[in-house]
């Protein structure tokens, strides 16, 4: 049988361990709420950039529209003689080049910011690759440090065993 102070040191032990096995539970269960919210940033990285793959997409599009529009001036003003009976319809296309030049303005400062955003979408999404290698190399070493301890818990018992036998052999 086990003395007072054997048994006082197993249970200290033991508690030791419950401490042990606690802080590592609720490390665990922190890196699980980082790998929950690194997901959440990712889908939304993810829909942030289709949404901008889209606007690029239209950008293109007003790109094609505002040279056709430049090739429709440029051939009117090959046909000086047809302007006076066209005059109506030259201002309509002169309004509306110069908004479509407006609108070629803004959206080269769109195009800009989502350039921007895409870089900084990009960043995050190295950011989160390397945040989520990180999670994966502390979650490897928590299952070494939880077979160590496992390890460390079959070698006391054997000790104590050891020990235990020793004291009846004596």
């Amino acid at each position: 049988m086990l003395s007072d102070e054997q048994i006082k040191k197993l249970i200290s032990a033991n508690n030791s361990l419950q401490v042990q096995l606690n802080d590592a539970n609720a490390t665990l269960l922190l890196r699980n709420e980082e790998i929950d919210y690194l997901n959440i940033e990712l889908r939304e990285t993810s829909t942030l950039r289709s949404t901008l793959q889209g606007q690029i997409e239209e950008i293109e599009s007003m790109r094609n529209r505002l040279g056709e529009k430049q090739q429709a001036v440029a051939g009117l003003e090959k046909r000086e003689y047809e302007l006076y009976r066209e005059l109506t319809e030259l201002a309509q296309l002169k309004k509306q080049y110069n908004e479509l030049l407006q609108d070629y303005a803004y959206l080269q400062s769109q195009f800009k910011d989502i350039r921007a955003q895409l870089a900084t979408v990009n960043e995050r999404n190295f950011n989160l690759q390397q945040a989520c290698g990180r999670i994966a190399e502390l979650e490897s070493r928590l299952e070494i440090a939880l077979i160590e301890r496992s390890d460390l818990k079959e070698k006391l018992t054997m000790l104590e065993s050891q020990k235990y036998l020793k004291a009846f052999n004596l």
